[in-house]
């Protein structure tokens, strides 16, 4: 987008930027940034998406500081799904089992169908990692094309490769995704499916590539704030497990003797690890973790829970929640 000439905002939640290459790579673009602000108010202004955005506060922070800019076009991102700025914008939420549960409808671009919103990465679903940077590029292609900026046939042939590698990395990302676009996935939300053994992010997912995450698991960082990968969280669970040995591949005829298998919850996993307790204080690691967890060992997510999230140092005053000073 830079490339195209488009005034580009960066935002991000985070208080402090912990890692270098991300720090390298903001300082070389010509990005304007928000660090440590969080969105608290987005609407149509008419002439564009109206944005209002406030400092988190705590020991570095006590004053309140906001922000407000007008942009044409918005662009969520995220590292695990996430529906709360697409749902504050009143994009359609649906129920979507291959993208990881309640997701919001959009296009192959990552189109909400707002006219001025996108989503990237897994702020759509789980997408698989390798599409990931693919569908920056369209979702970038698709807002130049709007603007006028490229035509519409550099945008349509990019567009018809990264459909194909979609059905050739994983078909039932694909068909969710073409559902949503011909308007077949109504909207609304639903429990949690009554699955027996398998749990329902796993659906998208096989044996194979289950084995194939394990090969990497030291590699794999699930909390960047403390360095914890998944071979340490592996490793956590084995020893909270005394050693008892959890199998990927069930076969026939012991399912119920792997059902009555109790995970350690995510409470004791992080006192372990030290999952969860950096500056962002789990926002981006805990629900990802829980939902890999429960796609290797094939349990269901509320087997694992969430760890309890203790009161903020510096609570957030009702008025604000509400709206008011």
């Amino acid at each position: 987008l830079i490339k195209q000439g488009v005034e580009v905002y960066l935002g991000d939640n985070s208080v402090t930027i912990r890692s270098d290459l991300y720090r390298n790579m903001i300082s070389q673009s010509e990005a304007k940034v928000f660090i440590g602000m969080n969105i608290i108010n987005a609407m149509d202004s008419g002439d564009g998406l109206r944005l209002v955005l406030e400092n988190i506060r705590g020991k570095k922070a006590k004053t309140r500081r906001r922000e407000e800019v007008t942009v044409d076009v918005l662009v969520s991102t995220a590292r695990v799904p996430v529906i709360d700025l697409a749902a504050q914008l009143g994009a359609p939420i649906v129920y979507a089992p291959e993208l990881g549960g309640l997701v919001p409808r959009r296009g192959f671009t990552g189109d909400l169908g707002l006219g001025y919103a996108y989503v990237v990465g897994d702020a759509g679903g789980l997408l698989p990692e390798s599409l990931v940077i693919k569908q920056a590029k369209i979702a970038a292609l698709s807002i130049s094309a709007r603007e006028g900026l490229i035509s519409r046939d550099i945008l349509d042939k990019e567009l018809a490769e990264f459909k194909r590698d979609s059905v050739i990395t994983n078909s039932s990302y694909y068909n969710v995704i073409l559902r949503f676009e011909q308007g077949l996935q109504s909207s609304g939300y639903y429990p949690e499916p009554n699955v027996t053994y398998t749990p329902m992010w796993a659906v998208a997912g096989t044996i194979e590539d289950i084995e194939d995450a394990l090969k990497s698991a030291n590699k794999q960082y699930l909390c960047l704030c403390e360095d914890v990968s998944l071979g340490d969280v592996l490793e956590a669970v084995k020893v909270l497990m005394h050693d008892e040995k959890l199998r990927i591949k069930i076969l026939h005829g012991e399912e119920e003797a792997y059902k009555s298998i109790r995970l350690p919850s995510m409470e004791r996993i992080k006192r372990v690890v030290g999952l969860g307790t950096g500056p962002c204080q789990g926002k981006f690691c805990l629900l990802s973790t829980n939902l890999i967890l429960s796609f290797i060992y094939q349990k269901k997510p509320r087997e694992l829970g969430i760890p309890r999230i203790r009161f903020p140092e510096s609570p957030i005053p009702m008025a604000t929640l509400a709206g008011g000073e």
